[in-house]
């Protein structure tokens, strides 16, 4: 790992063209900026770093000896390399990340929003019956609970009426609309007379004698539309499940409006916060995807870095071997030097002589 490190220093300006320097500069910076992004290449290299390895640095040196600038702008194109697959890499993990970020913010935003209901539906009474009736289910919709707490609903009838003689002659007749819930019950109900539009004989014949052509062709037709706004109630529990329509002639009469057509529209108008929260809806996706990607990117980084960058991962940890081996052959070192230098003990065997 030394030997390696030897490669990475700048070399000396007054022993390589200026040119070459400031190219090998730039180059030393983008490596050292995108060091991290040299991970693809580990499993390419590992062969060719081995084998390099076992070269000696006398070897090497004679070999870069020659040619100093063909040394350098080899490393150059070969950490230009390194860096365009590295920066690959690092896109695709942004992406990944980007991709989890936008869907988990579409997923939190769609939780929180409500969606406006609008239905549109025909409804179909039952002449059979004294007071003929037609019933809408939400359960046609798949969907149990058509609108969502806190709704304000809107119900109305639009009934298609042909200009007959008996409608002329019938007058007011009464409709009542009911909110069921999963139950039967009633939740809320609402009543109002209704009837056609008059319009005098004459009105009528210099209609028909401009209109006859069309009214000939198939063009028009003599039938007025009623919409009748009949129900405004605020959706809380228990749920609403079903609407129900029923016809009920005028009192003392039996006489009932024929149809062509009738449909139930229901619109839903939700609280100012769901309401402002749905018109801005895609804005609250970006800005939510926004706050989750620098947190799942760092995450990724984070617990997943020995598998996303197993090159940087592993010389990481070589490096640290490398500093750990230093660090103790410096010691040992010390050590040796320090007994080396120690003086030894002499035992010096002094004799007393006597003069007499």
């Amino acid at each position: 790992m030394e030997e390696l490190d030897i490669d990475l220093k700048i070399p000396d300006p007054l022993r390589a063209d200026w040119f070459m320097v400031l190219v090998d500069i730039q180059a030393d910076l983008i490596y050292n900026a995108l060091v991290v992004l040299t991970s693809p290449l580990y499993l390419l290299c590992r062969s060719y770093n081995r084998a390099t390895a076992t070269i000696s640095a006398a070897e090497r040196a004679v070999k870069r000896a020659p040619s100093r600038i063909k040394s350098g702008a080899a490393r150059v194109v070969r950490r230009i390399w390194y860096g365009l697959m590295g920066a690959c890499q690092v896109s695709m993990v942004m992406v990944l990340a980007l991709i989890i970020a936008a869907v988990l913010g579409i997923g939190v935003v769609s939780l929180y929003v409500e969606k406006p209901v609008v239905v549109r539906e025909r409804l179909f009474f039952d002449y059979t019956e004294e007071n003929p009736s037609a019933v809408f289910s939400f359960e046609k919709k798949k969907r149990p609970f058509g609108v969502p707490v806190g709704h304000k609903v809107h119900v109305s009838v639009v009934m298609w009426m042909p200009e007959s003689d008996l409608n002329r002659r019938l007058g007011l007749f009464q409709l009542k609309v009911e909110l069921l819930s999963l139950k039967g019950e009633t939740i809320a109900r609402s009543s109002q007379p209704c009837m056609l539009r008059f319009r005098s004989k004459p009105i009528r014949l210099a209609r028909t004698f401009v209109m006859s052509v069309p009214l000939v062709a198939g063009f028009a037709n003599e039938a007025q539309t009623m919409r009748i706004d009949a129900l405004v109630h605020q959706e809380k529990w228990p749920r609403t499940k079903a609407v129900r329509a029923t016809l009920i002639p005028r009192a003392q009469t039996r006489l009932l409006p024929q149809l062509y057509e009738a449909e139930v529209v229901i619109n839903s108008k939700p609280p100012w916060t769901k309401r402002m929260a749905y018109n801005w809806r895609w804005t609250l996706c970006v800005w939510t995807s926004m706050y989750l990607y620098v947190p799942i990117l760092v995450a990724l980084l984070w617990c997943f870095r020995p598998f996303l960058f197993p090159y940087v991962a592993s010389r990481t940890v070589v490096e640290t071997e490398r500093l750990e081996m230093e660090v103790v052959e410096e010691v040992m070192e010390r050590r040796f030097r320090e007994r080396r230098n120690k003086p030894r003990r002499r035992t010096f065997i002094t004799t007393q002589e006597t003069y007499t």
